[in-house]
């Protein structure tokens, strides 16, 4: 024990030596910079004869500093260390009564000394847990350009659950529709800037690069703490968004509310099924939400599709001749054949037909109208109609705030807070997308009623072939696009029409 005090009683003055010098060498460096400095600034204040005031003021505030350190250098260089350690010696002995000697002492500096090491060692290995920032690949709209700005960026931030509500999904397979043409154009551009100014996590949204897609279908991967039960981790879904959705399905990993997820069916492959969310579910709200149609009302009744050759108006027709209607479909040559195959009983072909041969299969005029065309049609789509027959619109619904200035934008934006507090989206929503439609549709799936049409299958790298191909007009149901880093075996491309 001896033996140990007197080493540390020499280290103890080794540290000692050490200090005094290094205070001596900090002494003749802290005198000559200041002597420096203290030339400079006078050199420098001496040029200036307009603010002479403020000159002699620091100057006399610097002296009295070197005059402060003088003092204190003095004092420092009349203290020995040992004089600092009895004096801490008595004063200890003074207040706990007990005897302690310099070893004491020394044993306390020196496990102050390794201790305040060892917290500093554990202080610095800990460190707090860094923000974790993936990217993924993603097709995406860098500006409202159309076609021209929609790009592969392989530098999308990676989103993240920041809603109790939300599911994570990993996309194996997302559909191509021509909405997306209009989102990078600029469709529901309004609307979207408010959801992610006013609604979203502004760390995680931006209004570009605007990433595509309105359907998809995936494996979960994470949950909210409030998601719907029925939805669990590794559970295949399909998820099908509204056109002003700021999120979109063309990536590896989407977030989403649980509203727009839904169950996929099990007869179907992920290609397969991204195929029917978003075209399903226009077609499930035409068919029977603005249409009112039924197993009792539809029977015997003279429907027509016009344009079915589209993904929602293929799925139109299956619906319809599901409801035992007498369905009529107009559409280019090729698919004629292809519409009776899905169950139509006449088929008329839009490059040559007249208005008067179109009504030569219902004389009085059809009860119903399904155009999937667009509002140029619509004209014609009436006089198609009987007398109490029905025009349904299937094309994107006309969004008048997206070509607001700068005054009636700034009152609607006052609207919009208000209408989006007491009805959520409701107040500007024609696409009422929700889970129920999702169940209906995979349930129709899975009993062979409702059966998808994939055109073609792309990988992302071909995102450019596969956006002219859409435009070609030469597709039939869907064109769908897959990411190389998932697992799932690489399809080539199908000839149009192919069913499954």
């Amino acid at each position: 024990m001896g033996k140990t005090i007197t080493d540390l009683y020499n280290g103890f003055e080794t540290i000692k030596v050490l200090m005094t010098t290094a205070l001596e060498n900090g002494t003749i460096a802290f005198d000559r910079w200041s002597d420096q400095m203290h030339q400079l600034v006078l050199e420098t204040w001496n040029n200036s004869s307009s603010i002479q005031n403020i000159h002699e003021v620091i100057h006399l505030g610097w002296e009295q500093v070197i005059e402060a350190w003088l003092q204190t250098k003095c004092s420092l260089q009349r203290y020995d260390l040992n004089v600092l350690v009895d004096a801490l010696q008595s004063k200890i002995i003074y207040l706990t009564g007990n005897s302690f000697n310099r070893s004491h002492v020394y044993i306390g500096f020196a496990g102050l000394f390794v201790g305040s090491g060892v917290g500093f060692l554990i202080g610095i290995s800990i460190k707090p847990s860094a923000i974790t920032v993936t990217h993924m690949k993603a097709a995406s709209a860098t500006s409202y350009n159309g076609t021209e700005s929609i790009t592969l960026l392989e530098d999308v931030v990676t989103p993240k659950i920041t809603e109790s509500n939300q599911v994570m999904i990993m996309v194996r397979a997302a559909a191509i529709d021509p909405m997306d043409i209009l989102v990078a154009s600029g469709y529901g551009s309004f609307i979207r800037k408010f959801l992610i100014k006013h609604t979203l996590n502004k760390s995680m949204h931006r209004e570009f690069p605007i990433v595509l897609g309105r359907d998809c279908s995936g494996v979960v991967i994470d949950l909210g703490s409030e998601v719907r039960r029925d939805i669990n981790i590794n559970d295949e879904v399909w998820v099908s968004l509204p056109p002003w959705s700021p999120c979109g399905t063309l990536c590896e990993t989407i977030v989403v509310p649980d509203t727009y997820v839904g169950h996929k069916p099990r007869s179907l492959t992920h290609e397969q099924a991204a195929t029917l969310p978003f075209s399903g579910s226009l077609a499930w709200l035409a068919v029977f939400q603005t249409a009112n149609l039924n197993p009792l009302t539809a029977v015997d009744k003279k429907i027509i599709i016009y344009c079915g050759d589209t993904g929602t108006g293929s799925i139109i027709v299956q619906l319809c001749c599901y409801l035992k209607a007498d369905v009529t479909v107009a559409c280019p040559s090729r698919v004629c054949h292809f519409m009776k195959y899905l169950g139509a009983t006449t088929t008329y072909e839009t490059e040559t037909v007249s208005i008067d041969q179109l009504l030569s299969t219902a004389p009085n005029g059809y009860d119903y109208v399904f155009n999937t065309a667009g509002e140029l049609k619509n004209s014609l789509c009436k006089q198609l109609c009987n007398v109490c027959g029905i025009v349904v619109p299937i094309g994107p619904h006309h969004l008048p705030s997206d070509s607001f200035g700068l005054v009636r934008g700034f009152f609607y934006v006052q609207w919009l807070r208000l209408a989006f507090l007491f009805k959520g989206n409701k107040c500007w929503d024609h696409y009422e997308f929700n889970s129920t439609i999702l169940n209906e549709l995979a349930s129709m799936a899975n009993d062979y009623v409702l059966r998808p049409v994939l055109d073609k299958t792309f990988m992302e790298h071909e995102l450019e072939r596969a956006f002219k191909h859409l435009q070609s007009r030469q597709t039939i149901g869907k064109v769908v696009m897959k990411f190389s880093n998932l697992s799932c075996p690489t399809l080539m491309p199908r000839s149009s029409g192919i069913l499954f």
